[in-house]
């Protein structure tokens, strides 16, 4: 995935008023792109050689932008879905500008508006079950950044658990206590830690091994 092209993306957003036309495979060509990121930085071992380096700020800046493509789009979105009710504004290149999953958010958020509305204006009874009954989702409180990863995290549930980081045993990780600071960086377990000076964690073995060598941390091992 070419990050200029997503820049270019975030550019169009912010300076059009209207939803941009994207990829109907930009996300799902984003999660595979980050996925195989992912992976190099699993197999090099080391995020701290120059390559892990690399890597692991282009994994970064690869979720940052789309993340905020979402995030600008969504607001877009919901300023959409408000004009159609208040004024009856309806604007069909915008909608065909749409991702399925935005359709769908746009529809959603249309319908509840107006159910919102009138009844609070009309006292019109709500037509939707309470929240908490059955087949209707209690209120989720996700906020932007949740529902942007999520966004770009959607893929069926296999899939997810064949990706997922394996869960480490206590023979794969060490006790280390950290002598100097470091920038975030991704464990071999698929995890991003960031460490200062005093702490004391578990990292995957590989990495406190690592550490341990350029003197960033003391490996502590545990006498029973």
């Amino acid at each position: 995935m070419d990050l200029d092209d997503l820049r270019i993306i975030v550019w169009n957003e912010r300076e059009s008023g209207k939803l941009s036309g994207v990829p109907a495979e930009l996300f799902a060509t984003g999660r595979v792109s980050l996925k195989e990121i992912q992976d190099e930085i699993q197999t090099i071992g080391d995020p701290f050689s120059e390559n892990g380096a690399v890597l692991q700020d282009r994994y970064h800046s690869i979720k940052e932008t789309l993340s905020t493509i979402v995030k600008l789009r969504l607001k877009k979105i919901l300023k959409l879905a408000e004009a159609q009710i208040e004024g009856g504004y309806f604007d069909r290149d915008e909608v065909k500008s749409m991702l399925p999953q935005e359709r769908t958010m746009f529809d959603a958020v249309r319908r509840e508006i107006a159910v919102c509305r009138d009844a609070m204006l009309e006292g019109a009874e709500t037509t939707g079950a309470p929240a908490g009954e059955a087949g209707e989702p209690e209120p989720s409180g996700v906020d932007e950044d949740e529902a942007s990863a999520s966004f770009m995290e959607e893929e069926p549930r296999e899939e997810r658990a064949a990706a997922a980081p394996g869960r480490t045993t206590p023979g794969d990780i060490s006790l280390v206590l950290v002598n100097e600071g470091v920038p975030a960086f991704m464990g071999l377990d698929g995890r991003t830690y960031a460490l200062e000076a005093g702490d004391l964690v578990t990292l995957p073995k590989g990495n406190a091994g690592v550490l341990a060598e350029r003197n960033i941390a003391l490996n502590i091992r545990l006498i029973k």
